[in-house]
């Protein structure tokens, strides 16, 4: 068996070993008092327990970037409730079907004096063939709403690193089946992608990698923007955080036997919500070493 053969198995081992551990969480109150946070898909999920974290760590405002902002701000109510902190959270409408709603939620994001970590969590595991602003809506909604958000706000982000010599992160939320579309991958023109990604006979080719076709798309472009905007000169790190298989409800709306599957493999070694929201807090954590790469466990791997 050769060299490359090798590497899908040696990722799924470290896939099942890395499930099994206690996960630090890489803040502490005195690194989190007085600053900003923004958190994306707050409302459930891996968001929601990050920002409970933050909130917890003493952090001065916590923003929810959420499409059901009623879910938001029951989950505002909730976590301030619980920790007895007030007035912490705002909940910002944001869409990313839409790009008019990502554009003004970033011209929000230019209205605050201070944001000292972006987390771009929100997205979605869609099966059924739609198209949302001219793209597949996989690729919309998990890649090109996302990298829109980045890149509007990073000139914003620079700003506020010289203002106050600090460096702010914008931490990806990928995932490990964007290691898994080797593939698939090759199976798309490299001069056409979008129109590979965007062709209904492929995708019913494709369907059941398509998620994590638009995570890898994710990872490459943040090792893309990374590298043109080295930490040196913009003061922002950019990461890819891996939460690993978490027990929650992203695969609500695959076919039922994927989802039973699913439900087996959580149920066996999946993280709990918020286990899993731990890596999220170490990509915020994490120094300018991580710049680009892909972090996973709470370690920086490459």
């Amino acid at each position: 068996m050769g060299a490359n053969a090798t590497k899908p198995n040696k990722a799924a081992a470290d896939f099942v070993l890395n499930q099994q551990k206690n996960l630090p969480i890489a803040l502490k109150p005195e690194d989190c008092k007085g600053k900003t946070y923004i958190v994306t898909g707050a409302n459930a999920g891996l968001g929601y327990e990050a920002a409970k974290h933050l909130v917890r760590l003493e952090a001065a405002k916590v923003i929810f970037g959420v499409r059901n902002t009623e879910a938001g701000k029951v989950a505002k109510s909730t976590i301030e409730t619980e920790l007895n902190r007030k007035d912490v959270i705002e909940v910002w409408d944001f869409d990313l079907d839409s790009y008019d709603s990502v554009k003004a939620f970033a011209k929000k994001v230019e209205g605050l004096e201070r944001v000292d970590a972006l987390v771009l969590n929100a997205g979605a595991l869609i099966r059924a063939w739609d198209v949302k602003e001219g793209n597949e809506s996989n690729v919309t909604v998990n890649f090109m709403s996302n990298f829109l958000l980045a890149v509007s706000v990073l000139p914003h982000l620079q700003a506020i690193a010289k203002k106050y010599d600090i460096k702010p992160h914008v931490v990806v939320v990928g995932s490990v089946g964007g290691l898994f579309v080797g593939e698939q991958a090759k199976r798309f023109s490299k001069t056409g992608l979008l129109d590979d990604l965007n062709d209904e006979e492929k995708w019913k080719r494709d369907m059941p990698e398509r998620y994590g076709m638009s995570k890898f798309l994710e990872h490459m472009a943040t090792r893309e923007l990374a590298a043109l905007v080295p930490v040196s000169e913009s003061g922002v790190v950019m990461n890819v955080v891996d939460p690993g298989l978490c027990k929650t409800a992203l695969t609500r709306n695959i076919p039922f036997f994927e989802r039973l599957k699913s439900s087996l493999a959580k149920a066996v070694m999946g993280r709990t919500p918020e286990m899993g929201s731990r890596t999220l807090i170490h990509g915020i954590a994490a120094t300018e070493e991580s710049h680009g790469k892909y972090l996973t466990a709470c370690e920086i791997r490459e």
